[in-house]
């Protein structure tokens, strides 16, 4: 028995369903958390009406890698390089978090991304320092109400007093947080694993973290192939030689991928997710979203770090459809021609963020598209605002002229948690001040530790670390 029906009219639906379908001044009905209909002229007898009007109608998006712990960190990288973030972030900072500052993060996090339309996201949650650190993160993104995949970080973290001594500690601790917090395979919050980069640990324990992973029937997600001139992410080849790539693994950057790593990944059924902000700024190269289309590899796209670039997803797929298309261009450039026609266009880029995102997340059979029978995550973007006057009818409004604040509505699972333009039932004030506490405490702790927020080059890095990373991949 249906005891809640919706009725979302008046707006240019998007389905992004397999035909990429869309409507004029079209009708979504929503019954609870479920899309019954979505057409023309649609019962509306006893539903609440949302009034589209002149607006747009579509999928939330799918954030396929977000590291929602750096989010009360934001900005402080906007002008760092990979080797910084690694040296200062993940070398410096992350192990002086506490549970509730991961906690803080997650949730602030989650409310960034709902109200700029991100109805599910992977949580890639590497810094796990304890088994407190992984259950703040989980209850934190259930307490939010949006649809996540907790990506359970297996990363060791550089402490003197490990909470996790082995492989195996962090393999368990994953095991609990699935047992105790996330077995249910259609809850909004969901298991995940988030696999250490090859070469910072022994090859054997990357196999056992695989297979930890493949144990529990979940997604996982590893950063490979993304640094320049080290072992450390060299990870596709020696996955492919052992037999370990898989359609359950989702592949973050792959900017130094080779034509015959690009295959190995694309026999294999992999996923490859981009994120446009941080590869094109740290070093990492151009985003790979050509090549995956050349080697008929799915693309997706995340927003990464917050420490560097904001949560906002439409940006993401901007400068990585730009980036994409630039790349073709310059080739025709280079022989004093110009392009007739564009490789790449806005649907597809709506693509990367909407329905590529829930199917290598194992959940596009529940959301990423509009289509009867599916939860009804859905975002309606209102032409309010003159940024969008005259709003027109095209998948290339959304991507060049709209951003979080012309997103008037969000519902996940049926569940408004965006509405006339503002979240619904959060405490503003008091999320703002979790997030500053936290951040204030974070800063004091590391000037009190190392003096320094970004510590000196000579400090641990992925450069001083290369010789223990090639003993590390003696496989």
């Amino acid at each position: 028995m249906i005891q809640r029906k919706t009725l979302i009219k008046n707006g240019y639906v998007i389905t992004m369903d397999s035909q990429r379908t869309t409507l004029s001044r079209g009708e979504v009905l929503i019954g609870d958390d479920v899309i019954l209909a979505i057409g023309h002229n649609l019962p509306q007898d006893d539903a609440e009406i949302i009034d589209a009007e002149g607006g747009i109608i579509m999928p939330g998006f799918v954030d396929n890698h977000r590291h929602m712990w750096q989010t009360n960190l934001r900005a402080m990288l906007a002008d760092w390089t990979l080797h910084e973030y690694m040296r200062g972030i993940r070398f410096s900072i992350s192990p002086v978090l506490r549970a509730e500052d991961i906690g803080a993060a997650n949730y602030v996090g989650a409310l960034e991304a709902m109200n700029a339309g991100v109805t599910t996201v992977f949580d890639y949650s590497h810094s796990n320092n304890s088994p407190d650190h992984a259950t703040a993160g989980v209850e934190a993104l259930q307490r939010s109400g949006m649809r996540a995949v907790y990506g359970y970080g297996l990363v060791p973290a550089p402490v003197d007093h490990p909470a996790f001594v082995t492989v195996e500690d962090r393999i368990k601790d994953a095991h609990r947080i699935y047992r105790d917090y996330l077995s249910s395979s259609t809850a909004l919050v969901t298991m995940g694993m988030a696999l250490t980069e090859t070469g910072l640990i022994p090859w054997s324990s990357s196999v056992k973290e695989i297979q930890a992973s493949r144990d529990m029937n979940v997604p996982m997600s590893i950063h490979n192939n993304n640094y320049f001139g080290v072992t450390v992410s060299q990870g596709v080849v020696p996955m492919h030689k052992h037999g370990l790539l898989g359609p359950d693994q989702i592949h973050v950057h792959c900017n130094t991928s080779t034509p015959d790593e690009f295959k190995m990944l694309a026999d294999a059924g992999c996923t490859i997710v981009s994120t446009p902000d941080t590869e094109i700024q740290m070093g990492m190269g151009h985003p790979v979203f050509n090549e995956a289309k050349e080697h008929g590899i799915r693309s997706t796209v995340g927003c990464d770090i917050i420490t560097l670039n904001g949560g906002d997803m439409v940006g993401q797929l901007r400068l990585g459809l730009q980036d994409a298309r630039v790349r073709v261009n310059d080739t025709f450039n280079a022989r004093k021609e110009m392009p007739l026609t564009l490789k790449t266009n806005s649907m597809d880029a709506l693509a990367w963020g909407t329905i590529n995102g829930a199917e290598a997340l194992g959940l596009g059979s529940r959301t990423g598209s509009l289509e009867v029978g599916k939860q009804a995550d859905i975002i309606v973007i209102k032409g309010d605002s003159p940024n969008l006057w005259p709003i027109n009818e095209e998948p290339g409004t959304v991507i060049f002229h709209s951003h979080p604040a012309d997103i008037d509505t969000v519902l996940i699972a049926g569940k408004a948690v965006k509405k006339d333009g503002r979240l619904v039932g959060i405490d503003y004030e008091a999320a703002r001040r979790m997030a500053e506490d936290s951040r204030d405490w974070i800063i004091n702790e590391v000037m009190k530790v190392s003096g320094e927020i970004l510590p000196p080059e000579e400090s641990m890095s992925l450069i001083n670390i290369e010789a223990s990373a090639v003993a590390n991949m003696g496989c």
